[in-house]
């Protein structure tokens, strides 16, 4: 508990610094370098405390902006994320050579469940980034596109403190606090723009946007969208807590649940809605086939059938009600919350007609290459709709010209090719029938925390793939840095399993 409260209070005293740094700029460039060095000391002392940092960053940080130092008069800007990622790689090499070496590290490393697989989608990157050099890309694009990809460097230091029990139990104290928070921030942010506070919108909206947080979207009725990228966690989130929906259900799950199902909601993101749809079409299977093997009897089995979806039906209902309350909350606003949900679910704005009309050239140019990828910083002209682009395209006409894509997969076959997309999905694939294995394991020997959680993960995968269709998540740190966290966590506990069994 005390770690969590301190969490949450260091949330929100960030939070606070970082709407004043956005204010003043000097002050923002005083925050970066004391923060930095804050991180630097904390994992020099101990690594798992700049891991869990950078844990937090990312899940409330989106693109990592909150904090940035400007260079060339904002011509290059440094994001807090990548200057905690410098950190934290630093202090894992200064501790590896104070501790055992780097030729005890590689027998750790070697000895990780996932290696191979790694190290495969590692020759597959670095290829995307040297024959991108070959091809004679922008080699200013080619870095900004392949910088994302750095970010499966925070495996080592991962793998350095994964051994620890420790470690995990304050990741996941952690994690659940930054969870909470960005519930939080997000139905606050919901409260006063709904209300169209005039005193908090031209600032607060100034803010979220120039910090790359997220982005706020009018609709009909006053309905304002409140979709902040890091958002990914809370639905990831929710499949996770969602196997815990038993008989009696806990007022600490139900809360996120709850929560984190109203964040998905007010998003407005079809890619997130996409992902939850799959993750339950998924969710509904596993748990008939978990009923079957676990209960004696059909009778048994559609009673507790019944007692989950009815439990998922409170979630959801209490989740609209949670939504309703912030949007009708004195003083009174006017909102037409269900207009707005059908016009999203129905209507293709100008942004979602400008991703279509990207498929057709993004398609032509992944044939050029379709095996081993363009390479990375790959550019492709598309004519586009939306309204933030057209004015900064030439004559206003829309052509576009960008390195980088809406649509996931194609992204990635464009960069990368067959051979990259096949090795990244091989990963997954293997993560995926890990924690089968550990759910079948769990289920018969009747553990049901392991069960719950492996079950969780696998869904929250699943929903996460759902997602990259449409929104490129797998080749940004919010996926990736999910990805990391659910390998290392299976290579742990798979070695724990070992152990035991010895």
């Amino acid at each position: 508990m005390s770690l969590s409260r301190t969490t949450i209070l260091l949330l929100i005293l960030i939070e606070l610094l970082s709407f004043c740094a956005w204010i003043f700029p000097v002050f923002n460039t005083f925050c970066f370098f004391i923060i930095l060095a804050l991180v630097l000391l904390l994992s020099l002392k101990n690594l798992s405390h700049g891991l869990l940092i950078a844990s937090s960053e990312l899940i409330i940080g989106s693109y990592g902006y909150l904090f940035s130092l400007n260079i060339s008069q904002g011509a290059n800007i440094i994001s807090l994320r990548l200057g905690i990622f410098i950190v934290i790689m630093l202090a894992w090499a200064i501790n590896t050579v104070r501790g055992d070496g780097f030729q005890s590290y590689w027998s750790r490393l070697k000895n990780f469940h996932f290696f191979r697989y790694y190290l495969l989608l590692a020759i597959a990157l670095v290829w995307g980034f040297v024959f991108a050099l070959i091809r004679g890309n922008d080699f200013g694009n080619i870095f900004l596109d392949f910088n994302n990809w750095l970010f499966f460097l925070y495996l080592l230091p991962l793998i350095a403190v994964g051994h620890e029990e420790k470690f995990w139990s304050s990741l996941k104290i952690v994690a659940l606090a930054c969870l909470l928070w960005l519930i939080i921030k997000t139905l606050l942010l919901f409260y006063i723009f709904s209300h169209q506070f005039i005193w908090a919108l031209p600032e607060v909206y100034r803010w979220v946007r120039d910090t790359r947080v997220g982005e706020i979207t009018q609709f009909k009725g006053s309905f304002y969208r409140i979709f902040l990228q890091s958002q990914i966690y809370c639905l990831l989130a929710f499949f996770i807590f969602l196997p815990t929906i038993k008989k009696t259900l806990s007022r600490r799950y139900l809360i996120f649940l709850v929560g984190c199902l109203s964040v998905v909601l007010t998003s407005f993101s079809r890619s997130f809605w996409a992902g939850f749809v799959l993750g339950l079409i998924t969710a509904g299977g596993l748990l008939v086939y978990k009923l079957w093997i676990t209960a004696h009897g059909s009778k048994e089995s559609f009673k507790r059938f019944f007692i989950y979806v009815l439990h998922f039906l409170t979630v959801c209902f209490l989740a609209f009600i949670l939504i309703f309350a912030v949007a009708y909350a004195p003083p009174k606003a006017k909102t037409n919350l269900m207009a707005s949900l059908g016009q999203r679910a129905t209507e293709i704005e100008a942004a979602g007609s400008s991703r279509l009309s990207m498929l057709k050239p993004l398609l032509i140019s992944i044939v050029n290459h379709p095996i081993i990828g363009s390479g990375f910083g790959t550019t492709v002209t598309y004519e586009s709709l939306d309204p933030r682009i057209i004015p900064a395209t030439a004559g206003g006409s829309g052509e576009f010209t960008t390195y980088a894509f809406e649509w996931g997969y194609l992204d990635l076959l464009l960069k990368i090719g067959l051979f990259g997309v096949f090795i990244y999905l091989l990963l997954i694939y293997k993560l995926l029938q890990t924690l089968w294995q550990q759910v079948k394991s769990a289920i018969s020997n009747q553990q049901s925390a392991i069960s719950n959680l492996s079950l969780g993960l696998s869904l929250a995968i699943i929903a996460l793939l759902a997602v990259n269709i449409f929104t490129p998540y797998l080749n940004h740190p919010l996926g990736i840095g999910f990805v990391l966290v659910v390998s290392v966590w299976l290579s742990y506990n798979q070695t724990n399993q070992a152990s035991q069994a010895n």
